[in-house]
């Protein structure tokens, strides 16, 4: 063998957004690159894409986390922690879907539903998804919201993939008349 081959080694680490590709010439590890989610996004098609959600969620970092998530599939999310900040955006961007944890400081997410509703009545719009989120696991919370308004209601946590699949769903459904 010459002493001029150089042996090309090529090593993906990570996933999604964190992927990288490491290469390694003749023992140097080169400066690292990003893959971007192309080759990802060619294949897979954004649950979200596009859908405007306001999301309602007093605990910061159940906020940011859901953000981040709903955020990965191509939503456009405005994240306000009270109820009175969610009739507000609602009111201002008219969105796709509204996700709300029912307890709330103050006010709580059965009179920000009934605020979004009255507003959606009022100037003859179609009406917002809605998805119910709480930790009270029993049937008196379900039924009071969607007796309120809400259409969908999960317990918390929530699974990402169960809230990413049913907000795709019910905004698919919404368009479709």
């Amino acid at each position: 063998m010459s002493g001029n081959m150089q042996q090309d080694v090529t090593k993906v680490v990570g996933t999604g957004a964190e992927r990288r590709e490491l290469r390694q010439i003749d023992g140097r590890v080169e400066r690292p690159n990003l893959i971007y989610q192309q080759q990802n996004t060619m294949n897979e098609v954004l649950k979200l894409d596009h859908a405007t959600i306001v999301l309602v969620e007093d605990d910061p970092l159940s906020r940011e986390s859901l953000t981040r998530l709903l955020e990965s599939e191509g939503a456009n999310v405005v994240a306000v922690a009270d109820a009175e900040e969610g009739v507000e955006a609602a009111m201002r961007v008219s969105p796709d879907a509204v996700v709300c944890d029912l307890e709330l400081p103050a006010m709580d997410g059965f009179y920000l539903i009934q605020r979004i509703r009255d507003h959606e009545i009022r100037g003859d719009r179609a009406p917002s998804v809605a998805v119910a989120l709480t930790g009270h696991t029993d049937d008196a919370y379900r039924l009071r919201s969607i007796g309120e308004g809400f259409q969908h209601f999960m317990t918390k946590p929530a699974r990402p993939d169960d809230l990413v699949t049913l907000l795709h769903d019910a905004i698919e459904a919404r368009a479709a008349g």
